[in-house]
């Protein structure tokens, strides 16, 4: 694998003690994969990962071949580290584990690459700054037999304009079979819709629209209550992202009881 090091020597309280010695890091990198993308003018964007003194590092450059650095891409961080994983069982834990190693990215890693390489022949070499994608899985809330989970993808292909885009699954604590969001209710999907938009205001025009752009996947569930993200262009007019609160009360005898979280925070 072709590597490029470097070197770099560090003196510590320089200004109070002086320099009486030095320490050597070593910094590698290793091309991880050549050409993830060829782009339309012959151009290609490389993967480069560094390795600290040994250590892996949690994220990779996506460069040109002049060097330039034009995404960065921090390791997607899956659920295994998080609390509320933590209390599942070991059974569940896998089930929970293989669902998202099978959803893998939930985001465009090539278009973000083309984006960003349009932006930078744009701006050009010398005022452009790389942009930066992240994802990570956290559990947002739980009852006694459902456990939910947000993926969180933080994307900034300019990293003036970032965007946040989140996804829910919830999954039976005792199986771990995923759930449907509407298997959740205890009424018909159509009236689902209807009740969650209502929180909106009494507009029945607004209300229509926002029910008929609610993304199942897009519905946000925490201890009290339940957010409902809108993404820019969710529906015909909806320039920026909008996101709709919903109190759990305004749900009475929607949402089941096994499926209600817990308010205390608990298990």
């Amino acid at each position: 694998m072709k590597q490029r090091m470097v070197s770099l020597a560090l003196c510590g309280l320089v200004l109070l003690t002086g320099c009486q010695r030095s320490t050597v890091q070593e910094e590698i990198w290793e091309l991880e994969q050549e050409d993830v993308v060829s782009f339309s003018d012959g151009e290609a964007v490389d993967r480069w990962r560094g390795y600290q003194n040994g250590l892996r590092e949690s994220w990779v450059l996506y460069e040109l071949s002049d060097g330039t650095t034009i995404l960065t891409e921090d390791d997607a961080v899956g659920p295994e580290g998080d609390a509320g994983y933590s209390i599942l069982s070991q059974e569940v834990q896998s089930a929970v584990s293989a669902w998202y190693q099978g959803a893998g990215r939930r985001y465009d890693l090539n278009t973000l690459l083309q984006a960003a390489y349009t932006r930078y022949q744009e701006q050009g070499k010398d005022n452009f700054q790389a942009g930066r994608v992240s994802q990570r899985v956290a559990s947002t809330a739980f009852s006694e037999q459902v456990i939910y989970f947000t993926t969180t993808v933080d994307q900034a292909v300019d990293p003036a304009q970032g965007q946040t885009l989140r996804y829910t699954a919830a999954f039976d604590r005792t199986s771990g079979q995923r759930l449907e969001l509407w298997s959740l209710f205890t009424q018909p999907e159509a009236n689902v819709r209807l009740a969650l938009a209502a929180a909106a205001g009494d507009d029945p025009a607004v209300q229509e629209r926002l029910a008929a752009a609610i993304d199942p996947e897009r519905v946000i569930f925490y201890a009290d209550h339940l957010e409902v993200d809108f993404p820019a262009g969710a529906f015909e007019g909806l320039d920026i992202a909008y996101t709709l609160a919903v109190d759990y009360e305004q749900l009475s005898g929607l949402l089941s009881s096994r499926a209600l979280p817990s308010s205390n925070g608990t298990a």
